[in-house]
């Protein structure tokens, strides 16, 4: 019965003198590890380029994270235009693939696919997707795509939640996204998701169904956007500071002995708190 794990001798390329099928599929994983992880330090390299190019554009920066084969890939591909390819492969989406998008009001953001996320993710493979998955540390929007027909959505919602949370990137402004919502049989789940989690979408990637909402939605989740202000404020508002950057978009920060002047886009819920600071006024 375990034959295929006793010691065997075997020719130029398959096992080594004594060598169990156990060690053989061993070092074809180690052999696959080393050769990502290769693979890896170019994207870190690419991604580093291609980031600086972005922050020269200065245009929101929309990360599209999931459960692997929710579909990212596939929404990409129906907002943007382009041809990504999707597969049902774990791990299919390596080197993260940023597209512009432009709204209909005219704002341009970068919408960017990452590798797809699975429960329990090893710390080392969280290190080792960590150029891929940096991507979603630095967008101002997440877009958490489920794939709403999967019978296990809600664990895999949590899962993906799980590993954000371990990368710092929990607490981001997002839009849950339920995606393959034609293959979903009964509507009450697509109600009852959406009531349980406000300001979310129900679309289908395959079909186009709910890309108007979704646009809709994110022209008001990046209205701060098109508000920009300059701002002179103490070095002991510190708090005050933190919440620009966290809510906001830095776009110019200068610090004095006893002040920071920032300019940047932020929302308006701030623009009341920020007003006796102002060195200009907000303009659209």
């Amino acid at each position: 019965m375990w034959s295929h794990l006793s010691r065997q001798t075997g020719g130029i390329g398959t096992r080594g003198p004594g060598e169990t099928q156990l060690e053989v599929d061993r070092r074809r994983v180690q052999d696959r590890i080393a050769r990502l992880e290769r693979e890896l330090t170019e994207v870190r390299k690419h991604r580093g380029i291609q980031r600086e190019g972005r922050l020269r554009h200065n245009w929101p920066f929309i990360s599209l994270v999931g459960y692997t084969n929710a579909g990212k890939s596939s929404l990409l591909n129906r907002l943007t235009g382009a041809t990504v390819e999707a597969r049902d492969r774990l791990f299919e989406t390596l080197d993260p693939t940023t597209r512009q998008l432009t709204l209909p009001n005219h704002q341009k953001v970068l919408l960017t696919d990452t590798v797809g996320l699975i429960r329990k993710l090893p710390h080392t493979l969280i290190e080792s997707f960590k150029a891929t998955l940096e991507e979603v540390q630095l967008a101002n929007l997440l877009l958490h795509v489920v794939d709403l027909s999967h019978p296990r959505h809600a664990e895999q919602i949590e899962a993906v939640d799980a590993v954000l949370g371990e990368l710092g990137a929990e607490g981001k402004q997002t839009i849950m996204v339920f995606n393959k919502c034609d293959l979903v049989t009964d509507p009450e789940i697509v109600q009852a998701n959406l009531a349980r989690h406000p300001g979310s979408v129900a679309v289908s990637a395959r079909t186009g169904d709910g890309m108007a909402q979704l646009i809709e939605e994110l022209e008001i989740r990046l209205a701060a956007w098109r508000m920009q202000g300059r701002f002179v404020i103490p070095l002991t508002e510190q708090a005050l500071l933190a919440e620009i950057h966290r809510v906001g978009h830095v776009l110019d920060l200068k610090y004095g002995e006893a002040s920071a002047m920032i300019t940047a886009h932020i929302p308006p819920e701030l623009i009341g708190r920020l007003s006796k600071y102002d060195a200009g006024s907000p303009q659209k």
